[in-house]
């Protein structure tokens, strides 16, 4: 259950200048990244329509958790000067569940990306989000907040974050990165979202697969190799990635070293 859900904080309603309204970057989306959303809310701008803002009071401040574009755009209409903005004031909650309600209470208006409902709450002490930019990073390997694809770095985070969920050691997870990104140098095709699937597939299944020897098995075979050959496979879901993958994982091996096929 979410903390929209259970919170029991009070609610007020109330105007508030917007030089007392604090934003905290770590916990909002970078409006300056969203210049043509600013551009097009400006241009069909009708004061009957504004929302009022969320704000947690929290030690004194008034914290922005839900509005931070509207506000920018109501002060670009005052001529960029501060002003007096309606508020709805929330009391009694801690920064991680306004990060909460932030990624929560967005999903009806202006849907929050995975990165951001991660980099937002890593930055307020969510355990799993911290845990698993951690062990990302641990790997060597970069969480492409912008979504610009590089080398040794992933862009399919969501994935990324379901497959470190699913991993009771999570070391392991660490060690199946590190493993993709030793076959195929870091590059971008290496973390595509369905090769991390079929993956992390393969390594649930096989607890005592060889890390090294597969890194060494996937040398011969590109990430784009993986992903044609799979689509052969008629059936849906991870499986037909790590099927593919786990025969590159036989190929040349004695009978007796070859993992069975329990996918």
């Amino acid at each position: 259950m979410n903390v929209s859900d259970t919170i029991c904080s009070r609610i007020s309603h109330g105007l508030i200048n917007t030089k007392d309204i604090y934003v905290d970057e770590k916990g909002q989306r970078d409006v300056e990244r969203r210049k043509s959303q600013f551009n097009k809310i400006m241009k069909a701008f009708d004061p009957m329509k504004v929302n009022d803002l969320k704000v947690a009071l929290i030690d004194g401040k008034y914290f922005c958790f839900d509005g931070q574009m509207t506000m920018k755009v109501l002060k670009a209409k005052n001529n960029g000067k501060d002003l007096e903005v309606p508020c709805r004031i929330y009391q009694g909650l801690t920064l991680l569940e306004t990060a909460e309600l932030f990624c929560d209470q967005n999903q009806n208006n202006s849907p929050v990306k995975i990165s951001d409902v991660l980099r937002v709450k890593a930055a307020y002490g969510d355990k799993d989000s911290i845990g698993f930019m951690r062990a990302t990073e641990k790997a060597g390997v970069d969480i492409s907040w912008s979504g610009a694809k590089s080398k040794n770095s992933i862009t399919a985070i969501s994935t990324a974050f379901q497959s470190y969920l699913r991993f009771d050691d999570k070391a392991r997870y660490t060690e199946m990165l590190k493993c993709m990104k030793s076959a195929w140098d870091g590059f971008p095709d290496a973390f595509d979202a369905r090769l991390i699937r079929g993956m992390t597939e393969l390594v649930m299944t096989y607890k005592d697969i060889d890390f090294d020897r597969l890194a060494k098995k996937l040398l011969y075979i590109r990430p784009s190799d993986v992903i044609r050959d799979a689509q052969i496979d008629r059936s849906v879901g991870p499986r037909k990635y790590a099927v593919i993958i786990l025969q590159a994982y036989n190929k040349g091996l004695r009978e007796d070293k070859k993992l069975s096929n329990r996918l």
